[in-house]
């Protein structure tokens, strides 16, 4: 089974590659890049084609356009792809956020995004679609490696992770290859179980476990 991935950018994909191998259980060769391509980071812009970067407005347009979306999923073997999206920008995608003090808060908010990612889609491809919806970053799923407090409603979590790491004397820059090697925790099972990392954020641990309810038993079957 391959598994594409449209995300934001290289660094957030890095994180969503660790965390599908280490929940699934397949090699990371089998995530796709989709949108963006490379995992190229320091780089102009202006330079490149836009499939080799992204932010949500990408991620909305090929959601919107589906070119990559339907070409990948026309494949046998090719069932799921990974949309990720930060809340953070939510209000710029018309989202109007639940109260910060809400006890549903998260689940809410992980609901309204869910909700216009479809909306974007236009047909129903929630069967195939795995919502990595990041609450209010994904930084905030990777301090739950480093930090073991609750990251849920952290308000700049990438703030924070860099200061977290500085402390440890870790490189906290956001490239593929840095966000692929400190979130190597990610990469098994018993390494995430083991450091309660689902316990402290819940958008984290709402992915996972749609991981393992949608695609788990794909695999199951396979077997």
């Amino acid at each position: 089974m391959e598994i594409g991935v449209i995300s934001e950018g290289h660094a957030d994909r890095a994180v969503i590659t660790n965390l599908l191998s280490g929940i699934l259980g397949i090699d990371t060769s089998s995530v796709k890049a989709l949108r963006p391509i490379y995992t190229l980071d320091e780089t102009d812009k202006s330079l490149l084609d836009e499939a080799t970067f992204s932010t949500w407005s990408l991620v909305q347009k090929e959601c919107e356009q589906r070119e990559l979306i339907d070409g990948f999923l026309a494949f046998e073997g090719q069932d799921f792809i990974v949309i990720h999206i930060d809340t953070a920008e939510a209000g710029q995608y018309g989202i109007a956020r639940p109260h910060k003090k809400s006890e549903n808060y998260c689940e809410e908010l992980r609901s309204l995004v869910i909700d216009r990612i479809n909306t974007w889609l236009k047909d129903d491809l929630s069967a195939s679609i795995l919502y990595a919806v990041a609450i209010e970053e994904i930084d905030a799923w990777v301090l739950t490696i480093y930090d073991k407090s609750d990251s849920t409603t952290t308000i700049t979590p990438k703030e924070k992770l860099s200061r977290t790491l500085g402390r440890k004397g870790i490189n906290s820059s956001s490239t593929y290859d840095n966000f692929l090697d400190i979130t190597k925790p990610f990469k098994k099972r018993k390494d995430i179980t083991r450091g309660r990392f689902l316990s402290y954020n819940y958008s984290l641990r709402l992915f996972v476990e749609e991981l393992e309810t949608k695609v788990l038993p794909k695999l199951q079957e396979e077997e």
